[in-house]
C-alpha cells in the first residue's frame, strides 16, 4: 500500500482530481491497495475523529483489516462483507495476538463499519457487529491501578535519591494528572506566573485541547530547580520553546512516550510496588484523591481534561467504594 502524508489542508489525492479532499495517513503498513471508493469512505471517516495518534492507529488497524477479508476472504468490496466474514477475522485475530491486542483492533474496526453502515455503504448493522465483531475479555489495564498515598511517596523517594530530572518528572505527574503525552510534549516556557503567587501549566492535551493547569507552589518550586539545574532559563524566549523533561541521547530532544512508562516501572520496581503499575496509575490516582477529597466533579473533570464527564464519574464512584470500605482500614481489635 503506498505510503502518504496527512497535510493539515487534507490536500486531495492527486489520482483522483475530481473526488473530494482525502487526508492520507503516514507510516501505514505495507498491505495491498484498497478500492479507490473504499480508501474514500476510510478518509472521510478518519477526518472525524480529533486526534492524530488515533487517526494514524486506526488507518493502520482498519487497512489491515480489510486488507485480511480481501486477500484471505475474498471481500474486494466493503458492501460484500458479511458477518461471518467478521467472525473469521475475529478468529483469526484471537489466534494471532494478545487479547489485550485483538480487543483493540477490533473496536477500531467496529466503529469504522458502524460508520460505513451510517452512510448506506455496507449492510451489517450496529448490533451485529457488536456480536459478531465483539472484543474478548481482557485482564484489567494496569493503568487502572491506583496508588495509595504511601506507595506514591516512596517512588518519589527513589527517584529523589537517583535522578532529580526523574524525580521532578513524576512530581510533575503527580501534581498535575497529566497523560503521558502530555508530559512529553511540555515545554519550559509553558509554566506562566500569573500574579499572586499563581502559577498555571499550559497543558496540549487530546485532540490538541488546550488547557490551563494551577501548579502548587511547592511544584513550582521543583521545576524552577530542575530547569535551573539543566542550564536553562526560564525566562530566555530560546529556552522556552525547549522540552521541560529532555533525554539525554540528544541535545534538547524530548523524551518518548516509551521514555516516561520505563522510568516509571523503574520507580515503581524501586519503591518494591509489585502490582502492575503505569504512567496513567498515576493520572487514576491523582483523580480519585481529588475525589476522596469531595472535589466537585466539574473542577476535577477540568483539571484532568476530560472533554465527557462520564470518564470523570468514575473517580467519584471510585472514592464512593472506598467509602464503603473505609472500615478496611481501621485495624483495631473489635472483639
Amino acid at each position: 500500500m503506498s505510503t502518504n502524508r496527512i497535510d493539515e489542508d487534507h490536500s486531495i489525492n492527486s489520482a483522483n482530481p475530481g473526488a473530494a479532499p482525502l487526508p492520507v495517513v503516514n507510516s501505514t503498513p505495507a498491505v495491498s491497495e484498497l478500492p479507490l471508493d473504499v480508501d474514500r469512505l476510510l478518509a472521510v471517516y478518519l477526518r472525524t475523529l480529533s486526534s492524530p495518534t488515533t487517526i494514524k492507529t486506526y488507518n493502520t488497524e482498519i487497512r489491515m483489516a480489510l486488507s485480511f477479508l480481501d486477500e484471505d476472504i475474498g471481500r474486494e468490496r466493503l458492501e460484500d462483507v458479511t458477518a461471518e466474514d467478521l467472525s473469521l477475522y475475529r478468529e483469526h485475530l484471537m489466534a494471532t495476538y494478545a487479547s489485550a491486542t485483538a480487543a483493540k483492533k477490533l473496536a477500531a474496526l467496529r466503529r469504522f463499519l458502524t460508520f460505513t453502515y451510517m452512510v448506506g455503504a455496507t449492510r451489517i448493522n450496529p448490533e451485529a457487529l457488536r456480536f459478531f465483531a465483539k472484543s474478548p475479555k481482557v485482564a484489567q489495564d494496569p493503568s487502572y491501578n491506583v496508588l495509595t498515598e504511601d506507595e506514591l511517596g516512596r517512588m518519589l523517594s527513589a527517584a529523589r535519591t537517583s535522578n532529580w530530572r526523574d524525580y521532578v518528572l513524576l512530581a510533575v505527574m503527580a501534581g498535575a494528572g497529566l497523560r503521558e503525552a502530555e508530559v512529553v510534549g511540555l515545554k519550559i516556557g509553558d509554566f506562566q506566573e500569573v500574579g499572586d503567587e499563581q502559577v498555571l501549566l499550559r497543558v496540549e492535551g487530546k485532540g490538541r485541547k488546550i488547557r490551563a493547569v494551577p501548579v502548587s507552589p511547592e511544584l513550582w518550586s521543583l521545576v524552577q530547580r530542575h530547569v535551573s539545574l539543566s542550564g536553562k532559563s526560564l525566562v530566555s524566549r530560546t529556552d522556552a520553546r525547549k522540552p521541560l523533561f529532555a533525554s539525554r541521547e540528544g541535545h534538547d530532544k524530548p523524551l518518548t512516550t516509551r521514555s516516561i512508562r520505563y522510568i516509571v516501572k523503574k520507580y515503581a520496581h524501586a519503591a518494591r510496588i509489585t502490582k502492575a503499575i503505569s504512567p496513567h496509575s498515576i493520572r487514576h490516582t491523582v483523580g480519585t484523591n481529588m475525589a476522596v477529597n469531595e472535589a466537585p466533579l466539574l473542577v476535577i473533570q477540568q483539571f484532568l481534561g476530560h472533554s465527557d464527564p462520564k470518564t470523570t464519574l468514575r473517580y467519584i464512584r471510585r472514592a464512593e467504594d472506598l467509602a464503603n470500605r473505609a472500615y478496611t482500614y481501621n485495624t483495631l481489635p473489635t472483639s
